[in-house]
């Protein structure tokens, strides 16, 4: 049985390679800043801000984010944020995943954050290309995904 389903994958993948059906460059994901959008007596919302960008010849299908984030060396986050959205070959699109966190998670105290935090994210998008046997693919446990990566400055209170 294992034999069989080994055989299906490699006809599988032999054939997409042929076909040109299975494209070998993933999407591109950059995440390019960091906001404050909600603040409260003991957590803070944030907004990670980036693109992503289709360099492939045909549609391809975003399906999921996967990520997690860091401040000052702790994880504070981690989770999944829906992508759902289709990008025609050669697009780009502006992207926003949410995060929250406590201040515990932090050790920081409410009345006395500091001004400003190093943070670092890290995680993948799964998406799917086009055709029959992108979704076969799919069905059969294989979820292509490319990774991510970033790290600035978070700004918490305004200078002044």
């Amino acid at each position: 049985m294992l034999r069989n389903a080994f055989q299906i994958v490699l006809l599988a993948l032999a054939t997409s390679l042929l076909s040109g059906c299975l494209s070998l460059t993933p999407p591109k994901v950059a995440v390019e800043s960091i906001e404050v959008i909600a603040v409260s007596s003991e957590a803070m919302a944030v907004s990670l801000h980036g693109t992503v960008a289709n360099p492939h010849a045909s549609e391809v299908r975003l399906l999921e984010f996967d990520y997690s984030l860091s401040v000052d060396g702790r994880s504070v986050f981690s989770g999944r944020h829906a992508a759902e959205m289709a990008l025609i070959p050669g697009a780009d699109r502006k992207i926003m995943l949410p995060a929250s966190f406590p201040y515990a998670k932090l050790g920081w105290d409410p009345q006395s954050l500091p001004d400003t935090s190093r943070w670092s994210m890290s995680g993948s998008l799964i998406y799917l290309g086009e055709g029959v046997l992108a979704e076969t693919l799919l069905d059969m446990g294989y979820r292509p995904s490319t990774g991510m990566s970033a790290s600035g400055e978070l700004v918490l209170q305004p200078p002044g």
